[in-house]
């Protein structure tokens, strides 16, 4: 069956007898050259046989070979340099034309009830208590002006910043005084400092501020924080007196800055068999077919000649946070070092639209909501010859964002729910994965904490990570660990299974004082950090075959990041990092014989 299977014949069987045409394999080499003698192909090929390991027995490559784990190893292997940044309050300038009032100015008179008028937000009773004079008094109008402007300030606390209670000029009989309330809205939309986008894209993108019949000020402040959000973009607002009563303008006054990025990144975090060295590209151009979409691309290639590249388009669908993305993602790579004779390679393609629909924005939170469908393609192959072929179609729905809280924290989660709905049947030819089905349910979940910490002005880095499925996955399904990103210290993909799980902490500490090294550079404990941590892995497989089996590692180390932050206009942002990982608490030894990994990458934006 293996000399069958691999052999460098015209046409080649696979079980069911079907025939695999060699010209449709995606990565069949265009020379023969490179590859020149038939008994050294099937010589080495022989020899990765009877490597140890069930794995390598079964296919002749192991698991990290395989296009479907490699491809999802390349996005959770990304370099991380720093926690995300946090959001600045937006600026929002209310200009009042009140004046505060000399509480014992003017005369006194005899006042027995104070009536509260124009109020449908919060309810006569609760404002009353502001307003009680019990059985009556002496008042002043400087004391009722204090008494509008506590009714002005408990609007003002749930959120309804436009509102204003104010004494009306008016007759004082039977001691009955009125207090009115207006509860504001807002009037005209101004725009200021637009010159490459039109004024009436912003306008529309306040369309949820100018429909809200009483202004609140988290409306007001989730706008602006999109608005902020978007590329070549910053954005404040200004309130002022409207022309109407109860009501203020608006001025968006905009500034506009360059709508794209472009990045330059490269590590040592790839695979030893489809090159460890890897070189990235990233760019971002935002508002080229109307404001707030954007388009961002990124490609990477190894040493050994692996190519990734994976272009997404988003565009806003209205002025309510709702998103459409359509991304595709490519791979291909050719393995090498030891298992370079196998002439083995693979690709994989993905299709993606996606649907997303924001549900709470704030400074210090963020709730959206996603679905959508994904068209995949996995293909491996050797010695011209594919091996396996995968085209699962999954569906999926999710929940992400991220809150802050009392305790110094800052949360970031995700989760979603994928469902395939096709390759179910496990005795198809080509399968990727013996038994394997691509219509399974499966459940991941990613937890990240960035604790403050109170000694040496350091913080923690918390991670859990993990997934669950119903079913035996094919091998792109499969969830794998070691490497940047999962356990640090092991190779990349070291172990896969169905299910599993991974917890990290890091602890991360600035530099100990404020040193300056140059004038134009920040203080050394803003550029120089250390960091030490252990990260734990498991991974379990559904219905074993022979020779699987569960596996856990636990890696830790330690290394050091500077980051030294763009200038606008003189230099870009350029970060580098290093960091030292070895396995430890009685893990197995790496599959390379290594013990311990020196990690390197750097990044340089523009």
């Amino acid at each position: 069956m293996i000399w069958n299977r691999f052999r460098p014949v015209e046409k080649a069987q696979d079980r069911r007898g079907e025939k695999l045409d060699q010209g449709n394999s995606p990565n069949r080499r265009k020379n023969d050259e490179n590859f020149p003698c038939v008994p050294f192909r099937l010589g080495g090929l022989l020899l990765a046989i009877f490597l140890p390991g069930s794995a390598w027995a079964q296919a002749g490559v192991p698991p990290q070979g395989e296009a479907g784990v490699i491809e999802k190893s390349l996005r959770q292997s990304r370099p991380e340099f720093q926690p995300p940044a946090e959001d600045k309050a937006p600026e929002i300038i209310i200009q009042d034309s009140r004046t505060l009032e000399d509480p014992g100015a003017g005369p006194a008179f005899f006042v027995r009830r104070v009536l509260i008028e124009g109020n449908t937000l919060i309810d006569s009773e609760t404002l009353g208590a502001v307003a009680d004079v019990g059985e009556g008094m002496q008042m002043t109008l400087g004391i009722l002006s204090l008494m509008a402007n506590e009714i002005t300030a408990m609007y003002a606390s749930q959120g309804y910043l436009l509102t204003r209670a104010f004494v009306p000029q008016q007759e004082v009989k039977d001691g009955t005084v009125k207090i009115i309330v207006a509860e504001g809205h807002i009037g005209k939309i101004e725009v200021k400092g637009a010159e490459h986008n039109e004024p009436d894209d912003f306008k529309q993108w306040m369309i949820p501020v100018r429909e809200e019949t009483v202004l609140r000020e988290q409306t007001l402040e989730q706008t602006l924080l999109e608005l902020n959000d978007l590329l070549g973009v910053q954005a404040r607002s200004v309130l002022r007196p409207g022309d109407l009563p109860g009501t203020s303008d608006l001025v968006l006054e905009v500034t506009e800055t360059r709508p794209y990025t472009v990045s330059f990144d490269a590590d040592n975090f790839g695979s030893r068999f489809t090159g460890r060295n890897r070189f990235g590209l990233s760019g971002t151009v935002g508002n080229l077919v109307r404001l707030g979409d954007q388009f961002s691309i990124r490609w990477v290639r190894s040493d050994f000649g692996q190519d990734f590249y994976n272009p997404v388009y988003t565009v806003p669908l209205n002025s309510r946070g709702t998103r459409f993305k359509v991304s595709y993602t490519f791979s291909e790579h050719e393995l090498g070092a030891n298992l370079s004779a196998l002439a083995a390679g693979g690709s994989s393609a993905i299709w993606g639209l996606e649907l997303s629909q924001l549900l709470r924005r704030t400074r210090t939170s963020q709730v959206q909501a996603r679905g959508g469908i994904e068209f995949k393609s996995y293909e491996n192959e050797q010695l011209g010859v594919n091996t396996s072929k995968d085209t699962p179609t999954e569906i999926y729905a999710g929940l992400a964002g991220n809150f802050s809280d009392e305790y110094l924290g800052r949360n970031f989660y995700d989760t979603s729910l994928h469902l395939g709905l096709k390759e179910g049947d496990t005795s198809r030819g080509l399968i990727s994965r013996s038994k394997g089905q691509g219509d399974v349910l499966t459940w991941n979940w990613n937890l990240t904490r960035y604790q403050a910490g109170k000694v040496l002005n350091g913080y923690f880095i918390m991670k859990f990570n993990g997934q669950v499925n119903n079913l035996r996955a094919l091998s792109p399904g499969l969830m794998s660990i070691g490497g940047m990103g999962t356990v640090r210290g092991f190779p990349l993909s070291e172990h896969s299974g169905d299910q599993g799980y991974l917890m990290s902490v890091e602890w991360v500490v600035p530099w100990p004082d404020k040193t300056h090294l140059a004038e134009w550079l920040p203080t050394l404990d803003q550029v120089l950090s250390f960091n030490t941590f252990i990260d734990h892995g498991r991974v379990f497989v559904r219905e074993k075959a022979t020779g699987e089996v569960d596996r856990a590692i636990t890696g830790a180390g330690m290394g050091f990041k500077v980051n030294i932050p763009k200038k606008e206009g003189l230099s870009p942002a350029v970060s580098f990092a290093l960091t030292y990982g070895i396995p430890v608490l009685g893990s197995p030894d790496p599959s390379d014989q290594s013990y311990g990994i020196v990690y390197l990458s750097g990044l340089i934006n523009y």
